[in-house]
């Protein structure tokens, strides 16, 4: 008997669409000065920033957070770097996004922040960031009733001192909880099941300075 095999082979080729990865910021560095800006008048300059060529992206869009007004600026390019002028001695925030040939946006990474130089000689510390719990999650607090809360925090004179962590119910009416030294980066409050909280975060320099975070909250099962 003869049995004669059939193979079959099937031939193709993946042509799903293509979806950037996040991209790798260069330009200017997170947490710091930057001094390289071109100064436009005495209060702007313009400052060029950079970033790192990204798989299956054909266009990038730049957005720029002031940090002390929260006003947004965006820009859209095929190449690897924009400027923008912008506020001297003032603190920003920047993150890159890439976008497909498809129009497929790839994921927003973690924005960087620095200042942009002006005449002063020390600067405020940024806001901080708040990390965990994330604004508007609901969480579990622990057996005793508990959650911790985690920030970051930096300094482009490298001159952090403290936070302040202010934490209540009522998102106009917070109160100091606690203030705690530059290294430390959690603070565990007390909650109770079905409430929403209120966070912000104070942050102080060597010099006085001082910047706010923003308030943030969560809602407890």
């Amino acid at each position: 008997m003869l049995v004669f095999g059939w193979l079959l082979v099937s031939c193709g080729s993946d042509d799903s669409p293509k979806v950037p990865p996040a991209v790798s910021l260069a330009y200017p560095e997170n947490n710091s000065e930057c001094t390289t800006g071109i100064s436009r008048s005495e209060t702007t300059s313009e400052v060029e920033f950079r970033w790192a060529d990204t798989p299956h992206a054909v266009r990038y869009e730049l957005t720029v957070r002031n940090l002390q007004t929260n006003v947004t600026e965006n820009v859209i390019t095929s190449g690897l770097s924009a400027s923008l002028v912008l506020e001297k001695g003032t603190a920003y925030s920047w993150n890159v996004i890439a976008r497909s040939e498809s129009g497929m946006d790839g994921p927003a990474g973690g924005a960087w922040q620095f200042f942009n130089a002006g005449s002063a000689l020390t600067y405020p510390p940024f806001p901080a960031q708040h990390k965990d719990p994330v604004s508007g999650e609901t969480v579990t607090p622990d057996a005793s009733g508990e959650v911790t809360l985690r920030w970051d925090g930096a300094d482009a004179d490298n001159d952090l001192v403290e936070f302040e962590i202010y934490f209540g119910t009522d998102a106009s009416n917070l109160s100091l909880e606690q203030t705690v030294g530059s290294g430390q980066l959690s603070l565990v409050v007390p909650v109770q099941s079905g409430g929403v909280y209120y966070w912000e975060i104070l942050s102080r320099d060597s010099e006085g300075n001082t910047s706010r975070s923003g308030v943030s909250s969560f809602r407890v099962f």
